[in-house]
């Protein structure tokens, strides 16, 4: 990738790309959607992923003709999450990567349409980790981010605050749903697409209309020196 761009700054999802929730999401939605004789079906869940709790939501009730207000369905899984939601895994080579370019000064940020409570919640036994990001943290319910993904809002918002001098073209979004890697590309940033094969409904032909930098199926598989960042040690 000879071609790739030489990047200054990174930018994270979390749900899904630093920690394993989407998984949970499921077993938790089909918890709620029992009373109602109903499971979470995979197309359902892919238009959800990346969006904020009320769109998501609101996709959901309305696919599986649900009759249950936002207000009503999150009320009860949000219970659910503050349950299980602290077990939550980092997904393979986050922290890896993570660690790697804190060490080596790289300006990163999180960018995740998780409210703060929410995100508090999911990285309970990750702080230390996540204390690598230092106040550079946004979330889905912070002021600045009048739109949620698939517009650009949150991750222009977690570039400015990494420094006011960054451009666009300077950043490397990393994000593993559809809704969010259409925002980088609408933030006109560069993208790594960690396409989680669990939620493929083609595997075999992944959808290109987002037009991600790259697409990768693990951060494991992530090269930083293709993007001008430094090599990993070993």
């Amino acid at each position: 990738m000879s071609s790739a761009p030489q990047v200054k700054a990174c930018i994270f999802d979390m749900d899904g790309l630093l920690l394993d929730t989407e998984a949970m999401y499921t077993v938790l939605s089909n918890k709620v959607l029992a009373q109602h004789g109903k499971k979470l079906p995979l197309e359902t869940k892919i238009k959800m992923m990346g969006r904020n709790a009320k769109v998501a939501t609101e996709v959901l009730l309305a696919d599986l003709e649900i009759p249950m207000t936002f207000e009503e369905y999150d009320g009860q899984i949000t219970e659910l999450k503050k349950t299980y939601f602290p077990m939550t895994m980092m997904m393979p080579g986050a922290e890896r990567l993570i660690r790697h370019l804190a060490k080596h000064s790289i300006p990163i940020a999180v960018a995740t349409s998780s409210n703060k409570d929410m995100f508090l919640v999911k990285t309970t036994n990750h702080k230390e980790t996540f204390e690598l990001f230092g106040s550079n943290i946004t979330c889905g319910d912070d002021a600045s981010v009048k739109n949620s993904k698939p517009a650009p809002d949150i991750f222009l918002t977690a570039m400015n605050r990494l420094d006011s001098t960054l451009e666009p073209a300077d950043c490397l979004v990393f994000e593993d749903s559809n809704a969010g890697v259409e925002a980088a590309c609408n933030a006109k940033m560069n993208s790594i697409w960690v396409h989680d094969m669990r939620f493929s409904l083609d595997p075999q032909n992944p959808p290109k209309e987002h037009n991600a930098t790259e697409r990768i199926t693990s951060l494991l598989e992530f090269n930083p020196a293709q993007y001008g960042l430094p090599a990993f040690d070993i």
